[in-house]
């Protein structure tokens, strides 16, 4: 009887460490294929999209958007360029521009 509980706790183990192995590689994957494909590669700035897209999408050092635009790091979730517009107080498109502009002085 012990014999046989050990061996099902282990095979429950293994069944969920495969399960875990499985979601990250698929992820991985997702992954890869999304910031592969070109429609997804050197965007320009929309208000839905966040720093951190916006330096995937161009291959720019990670945080580095942040700062450029005297922006210090937050707390929770990453904001997007229109909700820092608003906090800023400016309309979006003087923020999409200064963005554009931030990231066409760092590819230099």
């Amino acid at each position: 009887m012990r014999h046989t509980t050990s061996r099902r706790v282990l095979i429950a183990i293994l069944s969920l460490a495969l399960a875990a192995a499985t979601l990250v590689g698929v992820r991985t994957v997702r992954h890869a294929l999304y910031w592969a494909d070109p429609a997804h590669r050197n965007v320009a700035p929309e208000g839905w999209m966040t720093l951190g897209y916006l330096e995937r999408s161009h291959h720019l050092t990670h945080r580095s958007l942040g700062p450029a635009l005297g922006l210090t790091p937050q707390p929770g979730d990453p904001l997007s360029l229109e909700e820092i517009a608003d906090r800023r107080g400016e309309p979006l498109a003087q923020l999409l521009t200064e963005v554009a502009d931030v990231i066409a002085a760092q590819k230099r």
